[in-house]
């Protein structure tokens, strides 16, 4: 990424690419947190049942879900001299951190009133959460209008996602057992508070690295439309490429979703290697760091589609290797698991790379560019996807008699691996399918750029 200035037409910054992935080092320093910890945390270390936790979660990512479009909206009429999106990280970066604190914190209550209790922090936590992440995600498009700059952003983001969520994985549960004395209870909140703080500097680091140099009139394009609350049903119905991506939401959401759950449970209770959960999440996540900036250049190679379609076959081919094959020790698992978290990385650079695009196709198709409300919506059905995946797995673990702590029976041990390998398997495929009518490819995009820069971009007929 060779060092330049930012614009239109301009190159992207080494400074601005690294400074905006620092924003997701910090949202992924929870982000994993909850991935890989929140429901094994509500049931092996609070004691809920499995059915109790999974709708605790439900419930908390359901809030979190509503509450994006909501703050999308909010924030893309948003004006200061920061910027659009910019002054929510700076404000809201201590809010998030202390509302993550108490979410791993079990106050002294016991029943329902515990289960109130710990409903009510998730639900602050992911208002503080929705606050942060929403207009950070939408800075992209403000950043840079050019696609391949786009690609660069997606990239650098996901590196530094991937690292704070290798973190996480790897230090996680040392950190754990070392703050905690052996206390996982106590060891998680120390955890927190610990995560929280370094997540505050890197979001202020992020605030202070980037610049949002387009409004609503630029060098870039025509004046943009305003638009009011009436309107965001038709600005989204009208986007046909933004609808194809969101359907494909749930699909890969949810495979990275149960396969993440599951892996912590697959550990602990079909390797019995409890001990060893950093390794397993450490290499798992340091596959997908390392394969995040090949799958960026595969992309701007050989195009999304192609990289799309190569990692699902990668991630469906070692799915089922692991279902079938026992693996022995824990080298052997690892082996098996490295397929999957090296093509699980081509997920996140890709989807977050094509959803600015389609921001461009809207106001082509409608003369309205509103980033915030698509990202809202984006991480909207993103989250109730996961959301819905750990309710749906607390309820199947219930089903198949999962006790936490004991050992478990060979069906039970069984679900755990089904959901860890061939659930997310089948969702890629499905995505796959979707993916074949996405309208919007490179060439196409360079062609609604070039409108919009000619003051085409506000054509009321180009709405079908």
């Amino acid at each position: 990424m060779s060092e330049a200035t930012q614009g239109g037409t301009n190159r992207l910054t080494t400074r601005t690419a690294v400074g905006y992935g620092s924003g997701d080092f910090a949202l992924n320093l929870y982000w994993g947190s909850l991935s890989f910890f929140l429901l094994y945390w509500y049931t092996d270390v609070v004691g809920l049942p499995p059915a109790v936790a999974g709708f605790v979660f439900f419930v908390g990512t359901f809030w979190d879900a509503i509450s994006d479009p909501t703050v999308g909206f909010l924030a893309g009429r948003n004006r200061s001299r920061w910027g659009r999106y910019r002054p929510f990280l700076l404000i809201g970066a201590i809010p998030l951190a202390v509302s993550f604190a108490l979410l791993l914190w079990v106050p002294p209550l016991e029943g329902t009133a515990l289960v109130i209790a710990l409903l009510a922090t998730h639900l602050v936590f992911r208002t503080a959460y929705t606050i942060v992440s929403v207009p950070y995600s939408a800075l992209s498009a403000r950043i840079s209008h050019r696609s391949e700059d786009r690609t660069s952003l997606a990239g650098a983001r996901m590196i530094a996602a991937t690292t704070g969520s290798l973190l996480v994985s790897a230090a996680g549960f040392p950190v754990v057992h070392f703050l905690g004395g052996g206390d996982e209870q106590s060891g998680f909140f120390y955890l927190a508070l610990l995560a929280g703080t370094v997540a505050v500097l890197t979001t202020w680091a992020c605030f202070l690295s980037t610049s949002e140099p387009f409004d609503d009139q630029t060098e870039s394009g025509p004046v943009e439309k305003r638009y009011q609350l009436k309107d965001v049903l038709m600005i989204v119905r009208t986007n046909t490429a933004f609808l194809y991506l969101l359907a494909m939401i749930p699909l890969f959401s949810g495979a990275a979703a149960v396969m993440q759950k599951s892996l912590v449970y697959y550990v602990k209770y079909g390797l019995e290697a409890h001990e060893q959960q950093h390794i397993v999440l450490f290499t798992h996540g340091l596959a997908v760091l390392a394969a995040t900036p090949l799958w960026a250049w595969f992309a701007r190679r050989w195009g999304r589609r192609a990289a799309w379609t190569y990692s699902t076959a990668m991630i469906s081919a070692g799915a089922v290797a692991m279902f079938v094959f026992e693996p022995g020790s824990l080298t052997g698992f690892l082996l098996l698991l490295l397929p999957m978290s090296l093509s699980f990385a081509a997920m996140g650079v890709l989807f977050w790379s094509m959803l600015p695009d389609t921001i461009e196709y809207g106001q082509w198709r409608n003369g309205y560019r509103a980033e915030a409300v698509f990202f809202g919506f984006a991480a909207f059905v993103q989250k109730l996807s996961i959301g819905a995946i750990a309710w749906l797995m607390g309820w199947v673990l219930s089903s198949v008699g999962f006790e936490p702590s004991v050992e478990q029976t060979e069906l039970t041990v069984t679900t755990i691996k089904a959901g860890m390998t061939l659930v997310p398997a089948a969702l890629l495929l499905l995505c796959l399918v979707v993916l074949s009518r996405y309208p919007l490819n490179a060439k196409l995009h360079r062609q609604i750029r070039e409108s919009l820069a000619g003051g085409m971009g506000n054509v009321q007929s180009r709405v079908q």
